[in-house]
């Protein structure tokens, strides 16, 4: 597995390089023990964790949605924010795109509980995050009914006058013209981006043209006249640069290049990569797939050591959906059970009263305010003294919204709402007994697993579990071990197996 590790320090006096150095030193060292290869490091330096204003920070966010790499690994928890609702943003912005995120410093961060409520405040901020876009649209909706701009990204080909209403930009409306030419002539994107680029064109941002930028004009239905914001769509909104017939032929050759491409077999997903370890030797089993006889394609996880040049370890593979399934059932049978619920809602209960101190994410945020709205005062009066330019409506509008957003995120802490007494706790757990709506198997056993699985150690006769549910300090150590396979220690279900019946070359 790929992954990539994240350091930071903050600007306190004690904080230095020497900090990262360690960071990545740790890091470096959990990533061998893991069977992780590391391809490449982010590291912020004097910058605090309370904003995700930090360059190698977004720059990690940035790849992560290229998918770049399988895995982020962080010294601890507060590397990765210390803002809660930031953390749990960019967490389930990661997930999304299948990256896994491991704590090489902190076993399992601020106790087991707290990798269960991280995944409680995930679910509530995706809720809050549409709610925020909900409310912010709310107050745009008078600017869209007027077909006036709304801010955010510029469209080549147009430009916003005095009033933020859309007028040609008789130049680059020439360019759009001639991307729809070319595309509708089927000539491919990388020829259509070499015949603007050798000529002197540019992008709104003064780069060069890409096949993406020119997927996203031929895409794009307000250069036939169509102003879009939200739900509301006005036909005519905006000056046309094409005609309604031009576009529709390009969408036609965008559907001809579609049904030509032959489509890509989905990714494996192995659900226990980096969680399961071959309890022979320790070390990590990782996933691979193979073709049978028949054609029909199988996956399995096998123990790294059984693959070097000098096997050390005789562990067989054991094939990946079984036994995913079968710790996906142990956890509902053994974990989602009333009584081991009621003692965990308890658990996580105290472990967001330990997080739950936004004092600090307040200062910030009112600080934040105060900028926003001396930034906005000044621009006011430059227009008031008639230095109105193109470029100062469309800020104004863009720290308007930034404004919304803003007050959104205090109002947001300051009711609290990231606190849930023991009662919603446990009815939010609940929800992990059943699979959602509409969710594959897939995803329910991906959310299980993520959720309430910590580590498995899985030998030929048996499986080793290691729950999400604190002792004293809830980390796993060398030690833990022995007392596991002696049977002394309750938080990890020991399960005897006849293994034949999941692993072996025949699933």
């Amino acid at each position: 597995m790929n992954a990539v590790i994240y350091a930071r320090y903050s600007a306190g006096p004690r904080q230095t390089d020497q900090s990262i150095e360690g960071q990545l030193r740790v890091c470096t060292d959990f990533c061998k023990q893991r069977g992780l290869t590391v391809i490449d490091t982010y590291c912020d330096r004097h910058i605090s964790g309370r904003t995700d204003e930090r360059p190698e920070f977004q720059r990690l966010i940035a790849d992560a949605k290229q998918k770049k790499f399988e895995a982020v690994v962080v010294y601890k928890t507060d590397r990765f924010a210390r803002n809660k609702y930031d953390s749990a943003i960019y967490k389930r912005e990661l997930k999304q795109n299948g990256i896994q995120i491991f704590y090489a410093a902190e076993a399992i961060p601020d106790g087991p509980e707290g990798i269960i409520l991280e995944s409680l405040m995930e679910g509530l901020a995706e809720y809050y995050s549409a709610e925020l876009a909900q409310k912010i649209r709310r107050g745009m909706n008078e600017s869209a009914l007027k077909c006036q701009s709304t801010g955010g990204t510029r469209v080549l080909g147009y430009y916003t006058d005095a009033n933020k209403c859309f007028q040609i930009d008789p130049d680059a409306a020439q360019i759009v013209q001639t991307i729809f030419d070319m595309y509708i002539k089927g000539e491919p994107n990388t020829v259509i981006c070499d015949f603007l680029n050798a000529r002197g064109f540019r992008t709104l941002q003064g780069g060069p043209f890409n096949k993406n930028i020119i997927t996203r004009i031929v895409k794009n239905r307000k250069y036939m006249g169509e102003y879009r914001y939200g739900d509301i769509v006005i036909e005519g909104g905006m000056p046309a640069i094409i005609t309604p017939d031009i576009f529709y032929l390009a969408q036609a050759e965008t559907e001809r290049r579609r049904t030509r491409k032959k489509p890509k077999s989905p990714k494996a997903e192995y659900l226990l990569s980096g969680r399961l370890f071959c309890g022979h030797c320790r070390k990590p089993m990782q996933g691979i797939s193979g073709t049978g006889r028949s054609g029909n394609k199988w996956y399995y996880y096998y123990c790294s050591n059984t693959r070097t040049r000098v096997k050390t370890c005789k562990k067989k593979q054991v094939s990946r959906d079984r036994l995913e399934k079968t710790v996906v059932d142990m956890t509902v049978n053994y974990i989602l059970k009333e009584d081991v619920l009621a003692d965990l809602s308890k658990k996580i209960y105290a472990a967001q009263e330990r997080q739950n101190n936004t004092d600090e994410q307040i200062a910030f945020y009112e600080k934040k305010l105060t900028e926003n709205k001396r930034s906005i005062a000044n621009i006011l009066k430059a227009i008031e003294s008639g230095a109105l330019t193109q470029a100062l409506p469309e800020r104004l509008q863009q720290l308007e919204n930034e404004q919304s957003v803003i007050q959104g995120e205090l109002a947001y802490l300051k009711r609290n709402r990231l606190t849930f007494n023991e009662d919603q706790i446990l009815f939010m757990l609940m929800q992990y007994l059943e699979p959602f709506e509409g969710e594959t198997a897939q995803e329910y056993h991906k959310r299980i697993i993520t959720c309430f699985v910590a580590e498995v150690y899985l030998y030929d006769d048996k499986i080793l579990i290691y729950f999400n549910i604190s002792d004293k300090d809830g980390a796993l150590h060398t030690e833990d071990l022995k007392k596991i396979e002696a049977g002394q220690t309750p938080s990890v279900f020991d399960q005897q197996m006849e293994w034949w019946s999941i692993g072996g070359s025949n699933p």
